[in-house]
């Protein structure tokens, strides 16, 4: 005996008799892909920012700030002499000791100044004005010849602890110290 297995659906009836229904297979597919584009789009838009925010923090910059728009430039006061003369009776110091809570000095603190704005009776009037220096040994630091003007002083300390000093004055023609404790 022989068995024969009939087919149910002969292929070439099909092909040609019902095409309505590649093409229906083609746009759904069509459509289910833009579907999907345009939900990762939206879900994107709204959490995006999320995906893209930087770990560290923005600095804000002065309203009084007229330097470069990269941010404050560190120049050294023969820079800036050189660039912007500074008559000498015009440029003030500042020194000073960094000091830890049991009032020992602190070797290797880096102290960091910005000139945020400048004095009224100072030939120099700008800002941005910025430099930095590490303690010596005995833990002290110092800034000669600065443009006239008020600064922000920071001081990072050895342990990663930082402390800030608002609106401190260096006047023309003047030498004044500072001692930071942690």
């Amino acid at each position: 005996m022989t068995l024969s297995i009939k087919p149910q659906y002969d292929a070439k009836k099909l092909i040609g008799k019902e095409p309505h229904l590649n093409t229906t297979a083609v746009f759904l597919t069509i459509l289910i892909s833009c579907l999907a584009v345009i939900t990762v789009v939206v879900i994107f838009a709204m959490y995006g920012s999320i995906l893209f925010t930087s770990p560290m923090p923005i600095p804000t910059i002065d309203p009084g700030f007229t330097g470069s728009s990269r941010g404050p430039v560190s120049l050294s006061s023969a820079e800036i002499a050189s660039t912007n003369p500074i008559p000498y009776t015009d440029l003030g110091s500042v020194n000073g000791f960094v000091m830890s809570s049991e009032g020992l000095p602190l070797d290797g603190a880096l102290v960091v100044i910005y000139k945020h704005m400048g004095l009224a009776n100072s030939a120099d009037k700008s800002a941005g004005y910025s430099t930095s220096v590490m303690t010596e040994s005995d833990g002290s630091y110092s800034f000669n010849s600065l443009p006239s003007g008020v600064y922000r002083f920071t001081v990072t300390y050895p342990d990663a602890a930082v402390q800030t000093i608002e609106n401190y004055a260096i006047s023309p023609s003047t030498s004044s110290s500072y001692v930071f404790r942690e």
